[in-house]
């Protein structure tokens, strides 16, 4: 084989390789969030369109690479007034594993950062009841009743 050819075909199964490497890395998940409130809840993802989530009910999305998803409960539609409770939650999106990053590192190597709850998270839950799912529940409203 000249040596040439030899070379072509090292860099053929270089970019073989490195696009098979590439494409592993991105992730694939569909994943809920549960409204158990009186509101009306915005999710907004980094990259792409936000969705509304009507009063106690749910609505799938999908994660395709780990970045931010904010969240914005209303007492009416989105486009009145201003939210009752909002946040951002970074998450993460690799091969088959979604989850929100939420607790300490400790177990990050061994489990992921998504197992451990924290307090300031409330009314919303993450990751569950399986990794990469988001709830929000409020008991009650804080909405004023129409007169």
């Amino acid at each position: 084989m000249p040596k040439s050819a030899s070379w072509l075909c090292k860099f053929v199964l270089a970019a073989a390789l490195g696009g098979t490497l590439s494409s592993v890395a991105e992730a694939d998940c569909l994943r809920h969030v549960y409204n158990r409130s009186p509101y009306t809840l915005v999710v907004t993802q980094e990259a792409g369109a936000s969705f509304s989530v009507r009063p106690r009910s749910t609505a799938s999305f999908r994660l395709a690479m780990s970045g931010t998803v904010g969240v914005a409960a209303y007492c009416g539609p989105a486009d009145v007034g201003a939210p009752v409770v909002q946040d951002s939650f970074a998450y993460t999106a690799i091969l088959d594993r979604c989850y929100f990053q939420v607790g300490d590192t400790f177990f990050d190597r061994e489990l992921g950062n998504g197992f451990g709850p924290r307090l300031s998270d409330a009314p919303f839950t993450l990751n569950n009841p399986k990794q990469g799912d988001l709830a929000l529940y409020v008991p009650q409203s804080q909405c004023l009743a129409p007169r």
